[in-house]
């Protein structure tokens, strides 16, 4: 039983990593051709406005230089900037117009990959699995208390 157990764990995590990396990089655009990293960073800074870099390198589990070179392209490519702040140490991060574009065009096309994957399921079917996933994401929240993106 523990093997089966150990098995379709095994089979999630592929699973879960394969959609991950196979979405995020099907949402690549020529406008915007940004890297699974860089989209997860955008993606982040929409839905926490003012976050910090720090905060940013908790989230993902990143060393802060990799996420301090991530940003620095992103500002470069006009799509993040750093807002004001009075605030102490770090610089609360936003989305430019051009940032907001690229995520939400990133979401729609996420969005319509999921919806042709799951066309042919029924509505109970969809709703058990959305339910299964949001179990999973608060389940790993609470072990380790770092917000999900």
């Amino acid at each position: 039983m523990a093997n089966a157990r150990q098995d379709d764990g095994a089979a999630i995590l592929r699973a879960l990593v394969a959609i991950s990396r196979r979405g995020l990089a099907d949402a690549r655009s020529d406008e915007t051709p940004l890297s699974v990293t860089e989209q997860s960073i955008v993606m982040a800074i929409a839905e926490q406005p003012g976050i910090r870099s720090i905060d940013i390198a908790r989230m993902f589990r990143l060393n802060r230089s990799t996420v301090s070179r991530q940003l620095g392209a992103l500002i470069d490519l006009g799509i993040v900037r750093e807002a004001s702040s009075d605030a102490g140490r770090g610089r609360p991060l936003e989305l430019t117009p051009e940032g907001d574009a690229a995520y939400r065009g990133t979401l729609d096309t996420l969005q319509r990959i999921i919806d042709t994957h799951l066309a042919s399921w029924t509505d109970a079917e969809v709703a058990r699995f959305a339910h299964d996933l949001r179990r999973f994401d608060r389940a790993a929240e609470d072990r380790d208390g770092a917000p999900r993106p």
